[in-house]
């Protein structure tokens, strides 16, 4: 069985936690607008709301850069979605209109203005009916 989340740490946020009681985490979180069976329509032009909260206390910089792939079915191909940032709101565009049945994979990799770090991989994020 696949893990269903994978995190991996920048280099700036490795580098400290040995030294800070509050750990400078990054934990991306999703807006992904799903009905009550965890599905999306099959359709081009989805929006996905994206950002992050802090652990134990860090409270992030405001995110300087920000990346959301996609993939269906575990395929070995990654989508890059479209991002944006609109009233301190970030979102990202996906494509699913060629995907029916199949579930969605999401990557993010988000960066703050302290240079804190993390890449998240979310496997069965949900599924295309």
């Amino acid at each position: 069985m696949r893990p269903i989340s994978r995190t991996a740490l920048g280099a700036a946020t490795a580098a400290v936690l040995a030294v800070l009681a509050v750990l400078p985490l990054l934990f991306p979180r999703h807006d992904v607008p799903v009905d009550g069976m965890k599905t999306v329509p099959a359709e081009n032009g989805r929006k996905i709301g994206f950002g992050a909260t802090g652990h134990g206390g860090y409270t992030p910089g405001e995110l300087t850069g920000a990346k959301v792939s996609f993939r269906h079915d575990g395929s070995e191909t990654w989508h890059t979605a479209t991002t944006a940032r609109q009233c301190g709101r970030w979102t990202a565009t996906v494509d699913h209109a060629d995907a029916a049945g199949k579930s969605v994979t999401l990557r993010t990799e988000l960066t703050d203005a302290n240079g804190n770090s993390v890449v998240r991989t979310v496997n069965d994020a949900c599924a295309v009916r």
